[in-house]
């Protein structure tokens, strides 16, 4: 079971960096949007305050997460991980919708994160199925 729980953690952290990573990327984007409504005279250069917020947004969602799913429970109980699975699919999608809203005129690290939240929240998707499937399988396996 630690292994499993290895498991986990080490797709949460890599979750993680990758959406930091992306993040990051996407800051050396050229903001259309505020090229066109400046005129070519906004600020140049890299949005470093902006990428560095929104990284440390993405790690504390990621924490949310991982303090969420909390994966040492799982050998307890699959009931309770199908539970902290749906919980997570619920704050992912709460928190791609509120971060989504404003996504119009938006710079490029910003819409970045929001892809890489919609893509946890289809992660998420994905793990609920498969705690789920797991789940189903156990229960018309085990002699009552």
């Amino acid at each position: 079971m630690k292994n499993q729980n290895r498991i986990v953690l080490l797709l949460i952290s890599v979750l993680a960096l990758a959406g930091i990573a992306y993040i990051v990327a996407a800051g050396f984007d050229q903001d259309q949007y505020l090229e066109v409504v400046e005129g070519g005279r906004g600020p140049k250069g890299y949005p470093l305050q902006g990428v560095a917020t929104f990284a440390a947004i993405a790690t504390a969602e990621s924490l949310i997460f991982l303090v969420i799913l909390r994966p040492n429970s799982y050998r307890k109980s699959w009931r309770r991980a199908k539970r902290r699975a749906l919980l997570a699919l619920t704050a992912s999608v709460a928190l791609s919708l509120f971060w989504g809203m404003a996504v119009m005129h938006a710079p490029p690290f910003y819409i970045a994160h929001v892809f890489w939240l919609f893509f946890s929240a289809a992660l998420t998707m994905l793990l609920l199925f498969v705690v789920s499937a797991i789940a189903a399988w156990r229960n018309a396996h085990v002699k009552h």
